[in-house]
């Protein structure tokens, strides 16, 4: 039976809930949080909710843990995120906070690609020759920050990259 003639075959079979968790699961994974939030929507009773879930989390189905770290891991490398601002996104998202810090704690090489990838969105903003200013380093380290950062992390890699441009810009010179 596919698709559509499953949900119909369990609302016939009185698991509308399942039903439309299934449905909802059908479009992208979504956390439980996410899925009880849109079955209470559309009018469903706790218990059936909890039921839903249950059902679907002993079919691997929902899994927060896997996908919190997939989260992480997007996130991270795609939108130049921190660990700061993944834990709390996941936190929005009704992940449970040692799942959400857990899946946000973004080992060496994994923390070098992000820091990478928000300094590239950063300095294509940045006017030529940002790294002799001082206020425009400065607001890239403020940038990183607000990605979720630690200042550290946020000013070595500014430094780092400054250093690197200008290394570059003298060997231009020559």
């Amino acid at each position: 039976m596919g698709g559509r003639g499953y949900v119909a075959y369990l609302i016939a079979m009185g698991d509308p809930a399942y039903a439309a968790a299934l449905k909802v699961l059908a479009r992208r994974d979504h956390f439980e949080a996410e899925i009880a939030k849109k079955l209470r929507r559309k009018g469903f009773e706790v218990e059936l909710i909890d039921s839903a879930l249950d059902r679907c989390r002993e079919l691997d189905l929902v899994n927060d843990q896997r996908l919190a770290c997939r989260f992480a891991e997007v996130r991270s490398e795609n939108n130049g995120w921190g660990p700061r601002r993944i834990s709390a996104e996941l936190r929005r998202r009704g992940v449970e906070r040692n799942i959400a810090d857990e899946a946000a704690r973004l080992d060496a090489k994994r923390l070098r690609v992000a820091l990478a990838t928000a300094l590239r969105r950063s300095e294509i903003r940045a006017p030529e020759g940002w790294w002799r200013l001082s206020d425009r380093r400065a607001r890239m380290v403020s940038s990183l920050i607000a990605r979720g950062f630690e200042a550290d992390d946020a000013i070595a890699a500014v430094s780092h990259l400054a250093a690197s441009r200008e290394n570059n810009d003298h060997a231009t010179d020559e």
